[in-house]
């Protein structure tokens, strides 16, 4: 029988080929040069300088921002993967070393050990629990190195989770549907973040819903970058366009 670790690196890679697992020995000490919640500080240097080598023209509101969401991205959909696909959380997701690569954060290390089974609502409680230890880390570390209020990573975070929980409901089959709206409400209340993506979500009958970010990720601030499809700033853009056309 296939194991539950196993079954998460399979279905995390077919969902983002990126997301490449490995086993980790339950008993190793912390590899350093991974980014861990226990030692976040020194591989978030590597990928702060990497951000800023690449793209010095953004100054460092970009590295800050671009460096938050590349530290979160695997942890969030890999909760999700557990929660919706597997039906069990692991109980060491808070170990969890992700693998940093010169701008980039990909692939990762996560020791087996127990599974939580339960309800639905059970199990976001449950892992949310060790999502709050990974990312309470991380936004100490980022706070200390880079500056930056809490409240912005917390932000950032939010709209975070919604694009990862629209993308998740998007690949599952009708019976297997969720109420979006209430589902971020769960994760986001369990992990203390704003409520205010709800704003920027509608719902639609026959099309995958439509999602207007509260946060900016500055990517337009690179010389080859440009505003996101769902950028708050594209919105705010075009409300002025039609303010002056009306006039």
């Amino acid at each position: 029988m296939e194991r539950l670790i196993d079954r998460l690196f399979n279905t995390a890679r077919s969902y983002i080929p990126a997301l490449d697992g490995e086993e980790g020995r339950s008993d190793e000490m912390p590899n350093t040069a991974n980014l861990s919640a226990k030692n976040p500080e020194q591989a978030l240097r590597v990928l702060h300088n990497k951000l800023q080598e690449a793209h010095p023209e953004t100054g460092s509101p970009y590295w800050r921002v671009r460096s938050w969401g590349l530290v979160c991205w695997q942890p969030v959909y890999l909760a999700m993967i557990c929660v919706y696909q597997l039906k069990a959380i692991p109980q060491r997701l808070q170990d969890l070393e992700q693998k940093q690569s010169g701008e980039m954060i990909a692939g990762y290390c996560l020791p087996d050990g127990i599974w939580y089974e339960g309800n639905h609502e059970f199990l976001i409680s449950r892992v949310c629990q060790q999502l709050n230890v990974l990312f309470q880390s991380f936004a100490n570390a980022h706070v200390d190195a880079f500056g930056g209020q809490p409240a912005l990573y917390r932000g950032l975070l939010a709209d975070q989770l919604m694009s990862a929980l629209i993308a998740i409901g998007n690949r599952l089959p009708i019976e297997q549907k969720f109420d979006l709206e209430q589902d971020f409400r769960d994760w986001a209340e369990a992990m203390t973040l704003p409520l205010k993506p709800l704003a920027g979500l509608r719902l639609q009958e026959t099309d995958a819903p439509v999602f207007v970010r509260h946060t900016c990720c500055l990517h337009f601030r690179r010389d080859d970058g440009k505003l996101c499809a769902n950028c708050p700033r594209l919105r705010t853009k075009n409300t002025k366009k039609k303010q002056l056309i009306s006039h």
